[in-house]
């Protein structure tokens, strides 16, 4: 079953199967979020126009419960003394309206069309032609009382809660008109009940509308027990009828245009609040898909309110990784990204611990540095503004060097410019081979010295620009390197984050960037052993100026391997 949009005045209610999540916007402009079990059996649901029966009547029934639960949520239950009373009037009050309702509606729908009817075609005039003129009548009636709505306190607030929670739910894709075999991929869809009609408002009306025109264009006259029944038939065809027809219209792209007839009149262009609510409520649903279980206490800070408010604070701010979000909660909270998913609320501390965290990310301070560590290849790491932090693709410079370990016996590997000895504590966490690791930076070895010691793992740690203080005979087996490749001239073109955060040493490669390459390239043969390897990360279109600096410098076989984004990030060579 399909994920039903339910929209109130104050919020939105979301409800897929037993699962139903009431997210609200309170006067005080805070968010606040409900999620509970209710009994809602799907019988029909793979039965074609049977279905659209039990829509409309079990939609009807949970359109009305969500209103209330909306509102409780909204203004508070708890404060209410005597619940059955509250719960009476409410009911009280309901009735009278559709009672007004449905008085209003025989009158302006249904007596006051007719008589312009037989006023413009009398008795004597043309059947069919007095029908079109009293239908003509009765839609211009119907459309003018809904648009007259609009003036209702809280009904454009509803209506822009059910544009925004229609958008929402459209960036799921459906198949595409130019597909080969479209055609069988809708009707398989359409059976099975995969293109279902979501929007629970636009059906409504759809089903009244079309209710209205069949019983006007055919008409009555046979007699007041058969007009019921006849009546009665229609608006339960129309209720079939009309979910499949909405059904296809909403889910095929080129016939979508036809459904604004009538959600024109339930729509209405949203606000930012709206849409962070609907997705508060999208977040919590899909966490309950996934077997988290209910958040029943609204008084509690939920985890899908806290998440949307942290990623509206960041993208509102410029921050576009959106990762960043899940990052600042999981480490509050000390659990990984795909953990805290599962988490229902946080604590008012941890959130008070969220929020400062996210307005120093805001301000652009990165993720690690506001935290003093990150996580690489599986291990943490202690960062700071003194080393520069690890990158995900350096990950790949790590398996290269690990694959190719395993051609030597007793291994020996250099990792020169370690920084915060990533690279070569995951290599010497992974192998047996022995590791040295040497930076110009005597900051930045205290560092690497104290993460080594953190992740359990024996590294030769030496202090030396690059060869410099090396000793002499000292040769390896293989030599790894993530350089300063930035030239100098782009240094304030980076990312705020980066330019602030990470050591200008780690960062500047010289006029072109290639600086460090030609000097570790020019030196590199004289400290490595007979088929000794080298490795190097380098930056955006360098690979072609790295791999003719080793072909000049009498390496062979060398190669380049891409990154997550098929940008060419890894330059090898062998040294005979």
């Amino acid at each position: 079953m399909k994920t039903i949009i339910f929209p109130s005045p104050n919020g939105v209610i979301l409800s897929c199967d037993e699962k139903q999540v009431v997210a609200v916007t309170d006067k005080t402009g805070q968010k606040k979020l409900k999620s509970f079990k209710k009994k809602n059996k799907v019988i029909f649901w793979h039965f074609p126009f049977v279905r659209g029966l039990q829509y409309f009547f079990c939609g009807l029934a949970l359109f009305f419960s969500s209103l209330i639960a909306s509102f409780d949520l909204a203004f508070g239950m708890a404060k209410v003394k005597d619940l059955k009373k509250y719960y009476t009037k409410k009911i009280v009050m309901l009735i009278l309206v559709v009672a007004l309702g449905i008085g209003a509606s025989e009158l302006l729908l249904g007596f006051v069309p007719n008589q312009i009817g037989y006023l413009l075609v009398d008795y004597r005039g043309d059947r069919m032609l007095r029908n079109l003129v009293i239908l003509a009548c009765k839609v211009i009636v119907f459309y003018v009382i809904l648009l007259c709505l609009r003036f209702l306190h809280g009904v454009l607030d509803m209506f822009r809660f059910n544009r925004a929670a229609e958008l929402d739910l459209q960036k799921k894709g459906v198949p595409k008109d130019t597909k080969k075999g479209a055609f069988t991929n809708w009707m398989k869809m359409w059976w099975l009940g995969e293109m279902g009609c979501s929007n629970f408002c636009n059906y409504l009306i759809f089903v009244f509308l079309s209710d209205i025109i069949v019983i006007t264009l055919i008409g009555g006259g046979f007699g007041i027990f058969f007009n019921l029944l006849f009546h009665i038939a229609v608006f339960l065809l129309s209720t079939m009828i009309c979910f499949e027809i909405l059904s296809v219209v909403e889910n095929v792209r080129f016939l979508s245009p036809l459904k604004w007839l009538t959600s024109c009149l339930v729509y209405e262009k949203p606000t930012r609040t709206h849409f962070e609510t609907v997705s508060i409520a999208k977040q919590e649903m899909s966490m309950l898909q996934k077997g988290r279980e209910f958040m029943e206490d609204e008084n509690k800070k939920s985890f899908s309110v806290v998440l949307t408010e942290v990623k509206n604070k960041l993208a509102v701010a410029g921050v576009t990784d959106k990762s960043d979000a899940e990052w600042i909660i999981a480490t509050v909270l000390g659990k990984n990204r795909a953990e805290i998913k599962l988490v229902p609320f946080v604590s008012d501390k941890q959130y008070e611990d969220i929020m400062k965290a996210t307005e120093r990310r805001a301000k652009g301070e990165s993720v690690d540095n506001i935290f003093g560590f990150t996580e690489f290849y599986g291990l943490r790491f202690d960062v700071n503004k003194k080393v520069l932090t690890p990158r995900m693709e350096t990950e790949l410079l790590v398996e290269q060097v690990l694959k190719a370990q395993k051609n030597f016996k007793n291994c020996t590997i250099l990792d020169l410019g370690t920084g915060s000895g990533a690279i070569a504590i995951a290599v010497a966490k992974n192998c047996d081979a022995k590791v040295t690791a040497i930076d110009v930076s005597k900051m930045a070895l205290a560092v690497a010295e104290q993460n080594a010691k953190k992740n359990d793992v024996k590294i030769e740690f030496l202090h030396s620009n690059l060869f410099q203080d090396l000793k002499r005979k000292r040769r390896f087996d293989i030599i790894v390197s993530n350089p300063p490749y930035i030239p100098s001239s782009e240094i304030e073109k980076l990312d705020k984050n980066v330019r602030e955060c990470d050591p200008l040493l780690a960062l500047d490669g010289g006029e072109d960037g290639l600086d460090f390459y030609r000097e570790i390239i020019s030196k590199a043969g004289k400290r490595l052993n007979s088929n000794g390897m080298i490795f190097f990360e380098v930056g955006k279109g360098q690979a072609g100026d790295v791999r003719k600096l080793l072909k000049e410098s009498g390496f062979e076989e060398i190669k380049t391997t891409k990154d997550y984004n098929k940008i060419e990030r890894i330059v090898s060579g062998k040294y005979r």
